[in-house]
Order: C-alpha cells, then sequence, then structure tokens
C-alpha cells in the first residue's frame, strides 16, 4: 500500500503535515476529509521530495541528538500522566526540526487510528533501532512506558558521553597530524622546489637525503601524481564498498589485533554488548529475543560474528553463562558475573554491572592512548621536517667537496 504525504488544515488557521496509508491518492484524500480535514497537498511519499532533493529525507533523517531529547521529554511527560497522543502532539509542536516534526505527526496519526506505539515507530527503522522498539514494547506491555523511556534516554546519554570522550581524544592528534601534513606538503610543493634549484647545478654527488627530497619534489610538482593518488583513493573506496570482498574484514581484523586500538574496540562492542542484551532482560525481553536485538548494536563484523554463536548455545539448552564461556571474546571475568546472576536471579543486574566495567575500562584506555597518541604525533612530525631540514643543510656542509 503506497504512503502518500500531506498538508491539510485543520480549523481556520492550523496547518498539520503528515504521512497516511493509502491504496490511492483519491482515497486518501477521502481518508482526510472524512476525519474533518481541508487538504491542501496530497503527494505520495516516492514522489515527494526533501529538502535536498532525496525522496522523504525529511522524514528519514534525525539526528541522535534530536532523538535523545524526544525520549527524555518523552519520558517526563509519561511520567506525569500525560496521555501518548497528547504527549506525542506536544513534542510535535515543541520540536525545532522539520523533520522529527513530520515523524511525530504521521506517529501520531498511526497511533490515533489503533496502532500501539511500537508498532508505529517500526515503520521508521532509521531512526528507531530494534532496542528502542523492543522496549518500547515491553513497556506498553507491563504498563512501565515511562520507566522504559527513561532507562532509554540514560543509556543514549552514556553512549553519548562515551563518544564524545572518543572524538576528544582523537581531536588533537587527528589536529596535529592534519596540520603536519599541510606544513610538509607546503614545504614540498612550494617552498623545496626553489630552494633545491641551487643544487642541481652541482656537479658534484649531492648527499642521498637530498636526492631523496629532490626526486619527492619534483613528483609533487607532476599533475600526474595527484591524479595517481586520486584515482589510487577511489579505487580505495570502490573496493571497500564493493560487495563480497573481504576487504572491510581484513582491516577489522587488523584493528582487532592492534595492542591498543583492539583492546579498545572490544570494550566498548562488548559494553554495548552487555548494557542492551541487560536492559531487555530486565524489562521482560525473553532472552533469546534479547541476544538477537542486542546483536545489532555492535558494529565490528568479527565481534558479532562471534557473538552471533550465543543463540546456537542457547538451543541447545545451555545457561546464559555456559553459552558465553563458548565465545572467544567474552572473558572469564563476564562469564563468571554472569553465573553469579543467573544463579540469583540477576542476569539482567550482571549484565548492566559488565557493561559499567567495560564502560570503565575503555575510559582508561582511552585517557592512555590520548596520552600517548599526541607526543607520537608531535615526533613524527618533527621528524619528517627534520629529515627536510637535514636534507637542505647537508650539501652546504658539505659545499667544499660538491664543488
Amino acid at each position: 500500500m503506497p504512503t502518500f504525504r500531506y498538508t491539510v488544515k485543520k480549523g481556520p488557521q492550523e496547518i498539520l503535515e503528515g504521512m497516511l496509508d493509502a491504496e490511492s491518492r483519491a482515497q486518501a484524500i477521502a481518508t482526510l476529509t472524512g476525519q474533518g480535514y481541508t487538504p491542501v497537498r496530497v503527494q505520495e511519499a516516492a514522489q515527494a521530495k526533501g529538502r535536498f532533493g532525496i525522496a522523504g529525507f525529511d522524514m528519514e533523517y534525525v539526528s541522535r541528538k534530536q532523538l535523545n531529547i524526544f525520549t527524555r521529554q518523552f519520558a517526563s511527560l509519561m511520567r506525569s500522566g500525560v496521555p501518548i497522543l497528547r504527549a506525542m502532539t506536544i513534542l510535535s509542536e515543541q520540536t525545532t526540526s522539520a523533520g522529527l516534526r513530520r515523524l511525530l505527526d504521521q506517529v501520531t496519526e498511526s497511533v490515533r487510528q489503533g496502532e500501539t506505539l511500537s508498532d508505529s515507530l517500526s515503520k521508521w527503522p532509521k531512526v528507531f533501532s530494534p532496542l528502542y522498539r523492543n522496549l518500547i514494547r515491553a513497556g506498553e506491555i507491563g504498563g512501565i512506558l515511562d520507566v522504559v523511556l527513561d532507562r532509554l534516554a540514560i543509556q543514549a546519554e552514556r553512549e553519548e558521553t562515551l563518544r564524545a570522550k572518543v572524538q576528544a581524544a582523537v581531536a588533537y592528534p587527528a589536529f596535529v597530524a592534519l596540520t603536519g601534513v599541510g606544513t610538509i606538503i607546503f614545504l614540498l610543493t612550494f617552498v623545496m622546489p626553489r630552494l633545491l634549484k641551487l643544487f642541481e647545478n652541482f656537479h658534484g654527488k649531492l648527499p642521498f637525503a637530498t636526492r631523496a627530497l629532490l626526486a619527492v619534489t619534483h613528483n609533487m610538482a607532476n599533475p600526474l601524481f595527484w591524479l595517481a593518488i586520486g584515482a589510487a583513493g577511489l579505487a580505495a573506496v570502490a573496493l571497500w564498498r564493493a560487495p563480497g570482498l573481504r576487504l572491510k574484514h581484513i582491516a577489522a581484523r587488523l584493528l582487532l589485533r592492534m595492542p591498543v586500538i583492539g583492546t579498545l574496540i572490544r570494550q566498548m562492542e562488548l559494553g554495548r554488548f552487555a548494557r542492551s542484551f541487560g536492559l531487555l532482560i530486565d524489562h521482560g525481553i525473553s532472552v533469546m529475543q534479547a541476544v538477537s536485538v542486542s546483536l545489532t548494536v555492535v558494529r565490528h563484523p568479527l565481534i558479532r560474528a562471534e557473538l552471533e554463536r550465543l543463540p546456537g548455545y542457547l538451543q541447545q539448552g545451555s545457561s546464559l553463562a555456559d553459552a558465553m564461556r563458548q565465545i572467544r571474546e567474552v572473558s572469564p571475568f563476564v562469564v563468571n558475573t554472569v553465573a553469579v546472576g543467573e544463579e540469583a536471579g540477576k542476569a539482567g543486574e550482571a549484565l548492566t554491572e559488565v557493561a559499567n566495567f567495560y564502560e570503565r575500562e575503555a575510559e582508561r584506555t582511552l585517557q592512555v592512548t590520548a596520552a600517548l597518541l599526541e607526543p607520537a604525533m608531535i615526533l613524527m612530525v618533527g621528524a619528517v621536517v627534520g629529515w627536510i631540514v637535514m636534507a637542505v643543510l647537508l650539501p652546504v656542509f658539505e659545499l667544499g667537496s660538491i664543488v
């Protein structure tokens, strides 16, 4: 059934926008008219263009920050006893995001027509993750929607905090690297060619460092060099995105084997998985379904592939701790913590404790990495600049033998 985007008038001044499923445009207009609206524009969503000329772009794009704010405000309204439809209308009216406003209008309309909130949110998989939708469904069934929304907001804030720490740890080294690379390119393309012309007419043998610098500057002055770099970059992107190739898996395996980066990836991925898993179990989701949903938050392909073996062990009758014991990426600490939690009937709390442990360890690893990366980048840039200076000064020191 096609989906139509509509703009209607409600009363003399109020304008509403949203989405509606109908067999045809005529049926969509008839449905809107029957609901007491005056249609202004009704257009099939596949034909409607967003701000950037992409069909449905505004409806699909909602930033992580906007979604977090919406979740927190929705939890506050539900805790205050505001009905769902009224809460959605309030949130739609006060949001500054046009995409989120239209999405909320469509969700509100679906709920008004009798759908559950979780089913309405499932129409927007790019915005609402499986974890988000399943927890909303659990909250609806258990009558604890406000509690679930609070937990979702807290988890989103934790992830945002950790993401901000990663960005802060990488920002300064990346700035140093970009500045250093830009300086080196400027020296090699504009300064060195003019300076090294002084040595090209010498009949003596130049030092190896100077000859190497001359070769590099000559190549960088050639447009074909930059065309080759661009072609290599495009080929790398094409190979990376090509289906069926194992280039991504090779890169993922290399990253996982790097001393510090591999440890950080494991800590962040396992912490994210454990927190999602524990959150789902705490709210009444079955273990099998919780595992399937939690796997969607794991981004590293090798770690996800290893964790995907869990459902098979669970289907064979193994306990959660025994199943995790068979997974290489899961440490004995996690297995023992989950085993104790299972015995006490608190597996969800045990998984949350595991997530807290991994997040603390990830923060420590980030601090150590940032402390080591900054001087390493400075030393690397200094070494290259030092080589350039040495290559220029060596002929001067050996001027007598060269002439």
